[in-house]
């Protein structure tokens, strides 16, 4: 009887060996570890992106102009690939020189990551000079002004100009120019031609506006009052509007400890130098889903000398931009090294009037005196 027991356990195990190797051959049949998950073009409109296989990334260079919120690329892949977001599908690329957007190829039981940037083809004069004097660039317009003292020959004057690299200029440096009247100056830049007009002045250069925070070129930062902290650099929320560039600055506001004084400020190692002799005001554009005062405080050093600016963001710009102008008290000669901003400004102890938000702020300027 022991000898029938041990032939039945001993033809058990060799079935359910038999099952196992069985199942090993039918998974190791069905896994595919050899698909090709490589994307083979990324295309926006006829332009064809960089791949970079190695590095995982793809860069399209579009057309200056081009509308980077609503992209939808051509993918070509691999048989049997798939790509995640697909082929054709349109994308926000309006920040992706800074947060790349993701791409995924899946086939078979692989998958291949891709961080995808599109940006517009643009070249720009970015310094130009003549002897001590700079010109004053307009990127906007493309528009250069600069000022020579009086007397000066306008006739015979050799600029240095400093560009985007790898563009052309025309006229080349290598030569005088005749700036008794405007002139315009040409780039040449991966096909394309970017047009500066420079006009050369006589006389005293006007005191200029002051940009103190735009969200790109000029990003300081903005320690958090009353909150941990102020996201800066910020996706723009609405870039159809007065303020179409991609990022500001913005925070949550909490309305249950959301005193009047929270919000940002510009101090310490990011203190402004402003004389209030020169600069009669501020400009700022404000965004939030609730009318009502905003603040800015302005201080000297040390946080002394202080005054309270207002100005009312209204009911009919809730949920766009505004811009604000805030008024530097004309008695005021301390000067402004530190700039306090309260987006929706109410007496501490009063009841908060809107729910939880994020708020932003963008383009604070200081505007000269005229």
């Amino acid at each position: 009887m022991n000898t029938l027991n041990n032939y039945i356990k001993v033809g058990i195990t060799i079935l359910f060996i038999g099952l196992l190797a069985a199942c090993k051959r039918d998974a190791e049949s069905t896994l595919n570890l050899s698909a090709d998950v490589d994307v083979l073009s990324f295309k926006v409109g006829n332009t064809i992106g960089k791949v970079d296989q190695a590095k995982g990334t793809i860069l399209v260079m579009v057309p200056e102009g081009t509308d980077l919120s609503a992209v939808a690329p051509t993918i070509e892949l691999p048989s049997n690939a798939k790509v995640s977001p697909a082929s054709g599908i349109a994308q926000n690329f309006s920040f992706s020189s800074t947060t790349p957007i993701t791409y995924r190829v899946f086939n078979g039981n692989l998958f291949n990551t891709y961080q995808v940037t599109v940006k517009e083809i643009k070249a720009e004069i970015t310094a130009f000079r003549i002897g001590e004097k700079a010109g004053i660039i307009d990127q906007k317009n493309k528009s250069i002004k600069i000022y020579l003292p009086l007397g000066t020959d306008l006739k015979n004057l050799s600029p240095v100009i400093e560009f985007t690299a790898g563009a052309s200029i025309t006229p080349n440096q290598s030569g005088p120019v005749d700036l008794s009247s405007p002139i315009k100056y040409s780039l040449a830049y991966m096909g394309q031609t970017f047009q500066y007009t420079v006009t050369a002045l006589l006389g005293t250069e006007p005191k200029q506006i002051l940009m103190i925070y735009n969200g790109e070129t000029s990003v300081p930062h903005f320690d958090g009052l009353g909150v941990s902290t102020v996201d800066s650099p910020y996706p723009n929320p609405k870039t159809t509007g007065i303020n179409a560039t991609p990022f500001c600055a913005s925070f949550v506001r909490d309305n249950k400890t959301g005193e009047g004084w929270h919000g940002g400020a510009l101090w310490n190692a990011n203190k402004v130098t402003i004389n209030p002799a020169e600069y009669g005001s501020f400009s700022m554009m404000v965004l939030k889903d609730v009318a009502g005062d905003v603040q800015l405080e302005i201080q000297s050093d040390g946080e002394q000398n202080k005054d309270w600016l207002r100005a009312n963001y209204s009911k009919d710009h809730v949920g766009e931009w505004q811009e604000l102008v805030f008024q530097i008290p004309a008695g005021r000669k301390a000067i402004i090294n530190n700039i306090l901003v309260m987006p929706h400004e109410h007496p501490n102890g009063q009841p908060v009037v809107f729910p939880t938000q994020r708020m932003y702020w963008d383009e604070l300027k200081a505007l000269p005196k005229e």
